[in-house]
């Protein structure tokens, strides 16, 4: 999902992950400004799509587009890099599970009221129960018809409302849908983790982002969590420890830079 003001880093980022071995086309969801011409401003391996919205909305991130050929699309924000192995290794894991959403940034959601916390809060923690769709693996023939079921409409509306919080709204609608009834114990893990070796998110270097005022930030997100909870009626999102296997955790002391994996 892009917009005009980040058409320089975006010619990078789609040279780039056009060449993923199993990237087999991009789809630019497109928001707002002078769309690109994909045969005059990118240098693609694959075809590139630009997909023009009427409306600047964040719920178009996963709007049913029957031109997508296939089952799994990897939602991925337009200023997040990360080498062709990592999302090949991510790619491998969702196979195993396509109903599941694995994704690259982990989130722990909790409190009373319900809280946004940082990467470093959840990795503090030892534990995760989201994981952000700025980088994530999803099924297109159940995830996204599910996101746009008629009972999720009122917490559609606070995403439009609030311009944020459409990656969490999709971690209630996978959880609700793995748990099946509050209280519930979920019958398979709607979400899982997939540490990056890499990774770089050139929004913590710039001033074009949506989440510079944490303050701010947190007062949106307070609000959109109520309204999703009211939605749901309960709190679906289930907790999973992390489990680095031979990798070491991120470091993540430097707070204006976000964890660092290496």
């Amino acid at each position: 999902m892009s917009y005009e003001a980040r058409m320089s880093t975006l010619r990078h980022f789609v040279r780039h992950y056009s060449r993923c071995p199993s990237v087999s086309d991009i789809v630019l969801v497109w928001n707002k400004g002078r769309p690109p011409v994909p045969e005059l401003d990118f240098d693609s391996a694959v075809p590139v799509r630009v997909r023009l919205e009427p409306l600047n909305s964040l719920n178009n991130r996963f709007k049913v587009d029957p031109l997508i050929r296939n089952r799994a699309v990897l939602s991925l924000d337009d200023d997040i890099m990360m080498p062709c192995s990592d999302l090949e290794r991510g790619f491998a894991t969702w196979r195993m599970d396509p109903t599941k959403m694995v994704g690259y940034y982990p989130r722990l959601i909790e409190g009373t009221p319900l809280e946004f916390r940082g990467e470093r809060y959840s990795i503090e923690r030892g534990k995760y129960n989201a994981v952000l769709t700025g980088a994530a693996f999803l099924d297109t023939w159940t995830a996204l018809p599910a996101y746009w079921s008629p009972a999720v409409a009122p917490a559609r509306a606070a995403v439009d409302r609030v311009f944020n919080g459409e990656d969490l709204l999709m971690n209630f609608v996978l959880a609700n849908a793995s748990v099946g009834a509050p209280g519930g114990a979920a019958q398979h893990p709607a979400i899982e983790f997939m540490r990056p070796t890499r990774r770089v998110d050139i929004s913590k270097l710039s001033g074009v982002g949506i989440s510079h005022n944490w303050n701010g930030f947190m007062t949106t997100a307070q609000d959109y969590l109520a309204n999703f909870t009211a939605t749901f009626g309960y709190v679906p999102l289930q907790s999973h420890n992390f489990n680095w296997g031979h990798f070491s955790p991120p470091f993540c002391a430097i707070t204006s830079l976000g964890c660092v994996y290496l």
